[in-house]
């Protein structure tokens, strides 16, 4: 890679001038890592390297307040974490490095609003904003299972966990729908479609460089269905409903947002299938429950 980096944007390190810099926001298990993987490995053509910083904290400094760190050299390769201080690390990408912030469970500001996701940063820090989504079923069956894999929760506590995730899920399709000021990345379409991520790249102004699928990311401990896949292509993630489709936790929570009027207009919008899918569910199933009479005392 060449040394010219993007100007115009208000970094606030006085030692790095980003090649370009995106705030990318999504839900866990929606592939995220995955594509912002991919977009490292499409970085431009001036980047010195890549730095990502993964799951940080909303409302705080980003460069400080992260849940991970990775490197890319110059050539969109990951580096070794290796036992040396992160910002040793940090400065082995090169004075003009693409930059990467992600947020999890979290979406962008309404648009028109000023970003406040990032501490000491502006909308003017970066690049463009992404919002990573994926389709309703298959989030939905790929959280749970996940959850599912934590034995201190019990049943309740994981409906918990998932009907407040809803909201926040909803929240983001909201967010796309009006997209002027983001770019949005469906994990679905990129996992199938080639012509789908160089149509992406394209949008985010970045060569297509590769277009491959990659390899599983360590993060979140890989898929929740397929512990000991390596390459994405492996993955069978646009069909978790259907590895889902008899558990039960699964099917309750399926049946409870079909009944939800509101939600199911807004999820039309983006995933009509999945919507149809549900509005069946909700015609068709019946929760056939008698709670059993109260004993009256003699």
């Amino acid at each position: 890679m060449g040394t010219v980096a993007q100007t115009g944007l208000d970094w606030p390190q006085p030692e790095i001038t980003p090649a370009c810099a995106f705030q990318v926001f999504g839900m866990r298990r929606s592939g995220n890592h995955a594509i912002i993987d991919w977009l490292m490995r499409n970085a431009p053509d001036g980047a010195t390297g890549g730095v990502f910083y993964n799951n940080c904290r909303h409302g705080k400094d980003p460069l400080s307040a992260y849940a991970s760190l990775d490197i890319y050299d110059g050539q969109r390769n990951m580096l070794p974490h290796g036992d040396i201080p992160d910002a040793r690390r940090v400065a082995g990408a090169g004075s003009a490095p693409m930059i990467v912030v992600s947020y999890e469970d979290r979406m962008p500001a309404p648009e028109g609003r000023p970003q406040r996701a990032s501490q000491n940063f502006t909308d003017a820090s970066f690049t463009r904003k992404i919002v990573i989504y994926r389709s309703f079923l298959n989030w939905t069956a790929s959280l749970l299972a996940k959850i599912k894999r934590n034995d201190g929760y019990g049943a309740t506590d994981r409906l918990r966990i998932m009907t407040l995730a809803f909201a926040t899920y909803i929240q983001g399709l909201d967010r796309i729908s009006d997209a002027k000021d983001i770019v949005a990345i469906c994990y679905d379409d990129w996992m199938v479609s080639e012509r789908y991520r160089a149509g992406r790249l394209e949008v985010l102004g970045l060569a297509a460089h590769d277009l491959g699928l990659g390899k599983v990311q360590r993060y979140g401990g890989g898929s929740s269905f397929q512990a000991k896949a390596r390459d994405a292509q492996e993955l069978q993630s646009t069909t978790r409903d259907a590895d889902m489709a008899d558990d039960p936790e699964y099917l309750l929570l399926l049946w409870t947002a079909a009944h939800d009027l509101r939600f199911m207009e807004r999820l039309i919008v983006h995933f009509e299938e999945d919507a149809e899918r549900l509005a069946t569910l909700a015609e068709s199933s019946r929760v056939n429950i008698t709670l059993p009479m109260r004993k009256v005392a003699a």
